[in-house]
């Protein structure tokens, strides 16, 4: 009998104040951002983060919301934590085109000793050809697909660049799913999928992951709202149950929004067996973004670990006092983390519908060109 424990992480968002607080005289060190939840991270025999900005080799192509390019030198710090797959498919993927995604591909292939890579493709064999991880004599195939693209185009001359969920997918990914359970033990689907900052899955969500489910997923892992979301497990008709984890939320962001700095880490047993291969324990470990004063340092906390005194010198906390007089402490966090799990976030949420949030959207995009035309006008 053998035992795997896979740990998973979200979004990995990296805004302007985090690579800023980073630079170094030549380059950037990202070390910080992983310090407190690194033994977390190598605690597991499989651990995935999902890389959700686009990587750049040119500083001139380092850039921040609404279109990321993040320093490539990100992907050492992401090694040496030791996280061991990258998810990249995501809604900002061709923020920098395609020629990002070929330079992103090729940092990844630099680690491709210790880093698998799914989501992105510089080929179509490479789009092709199925992820699979094996540790202690079980074999996880992972893939990854995303539902936005933020209104960029597929290049036509690149069609399988991102791996995407749309109407027109559904049979390749039935197919790519049937194509991972021939080689894997367990299939393990990550979708970038949902609305952002709300703390329940939509039912577009929902409809996506009871078909992965019934197309023969036997975990769902999903990025994207920002925010954690409650989990919960499919029974397919088969009568497989299926854990599926909507949201984990952020796992590192400059975010100062309800609930961003809160995020989960997906803490998964998959047992080995005489009678087969499942799924023995799905649960959550609730982390923290912490900024330091004036965002001059990032890094990530375990709720567990997270005092009251740190929570008080909290950059983003103390930015969200100032703009909502919102005031958050330790107790809030656990306060927030038991009802989003319980599905009583939403009554206190600022957002109630995916209309809330693209009104907000469309002003926080116009702050940001405000912002970069002063720039350009200094």
């Amino acid at each position: 009998m053998g035992t795997l424990l896979l740990r998973a992480v979200g979004d990995n968002l990296l805004h302007r104040q985090i690579y800023e607080s980073a630079r170094i005289p030549d380059g950037y060190d990202f070390s910080s951002l992983y310090e407190h939840v690194r033994p977390l991270i190598r605690e597991a025999d499989i651990a995935v983060l999902n890389q959700e900005t686009i990587l750049v080799l040119d500083e001139r192509r380092v850039s921040s919301f609404p279109v990321f390019g993040t320093p490539a030198s990100i992907a050492e710090a992401i090694a040496d934590a030791g996280f061991h797959v990258i998810t990249h498919a995501s809604n900002h993927a061709l923020d920098k085109g395609y020629s990002a995604i070929q330079e992103t591909a090729a940092v990844w292939k630099r680690h491709a000793d210790r880093i698998v890579c799914t989501g992105i493709h510089t080929t179509r064999e490479d789009s092709d050809r199925i992820r699979v991880v094996e540790k202690n004599g079980i074999r996880v195939a992972f893939l990854n697909y995303t539902a936005l693209l933020n209104f960029h185009p597929i290049p036509p001359a690149h069609p399988r660049c991102v791996d995407v969920m749309k109407p027109y997918t559904r049979g390749r990914i039935r197919r790519q799913i049937r194509q991972a359970r021939s080689q894997a033990d367990i299939v393990a689907v990550f979708p970038h999928w949902g609305c952002e900052y709300l703390y329940e899955p939509v039912p577009a969500q929902k409809a996506w992951a009871a078909f992965l489910a019934e197309s023969g997923a036997d975990i769902i892992i999903g990025t994207h709202p920002h925010v954690l979301q409650y989990t919960e497990v499919l029974r397919t008709r088969d009568g497989r149950r299926v854990p599926c984890f909507y949201s984990l939320g952020n796992f590192v962001s400059c975010q100062i929004n309800q609930g961003t700095m809160l995020g989960g880490m997906a803490d998964v047993v998959i047992e080995k067996g005489p009678r087969g291969t499942g799924i023995s324990r799905a649960g959550l470990i609730p982390l923290v973004t912490h900024a330091e004063k004036d965002f001059r340092r990032f890094s990530v906390y375990p709720l567990s670990e997270y005092t009251d005194e740190l929570s008080g010198q909290n950059q983003i906390f103390t930015e969200m006092a100032g703009y909502t007089g919102t005031r958050l402490d330790t107790f809030s966090l656990h306060q927030l983390y038991h009802d989003i799990l319980n599905r009583q976030a939403m009554r206190d949420s600022w957002y109630k519908t995916p209309g809330d949030v693209r009104k907000q959207n469309l002003i926080g995009v116009w702050h940001a060109m405000i912002r970069g035309l002063k720039k350009v006008g200094k």
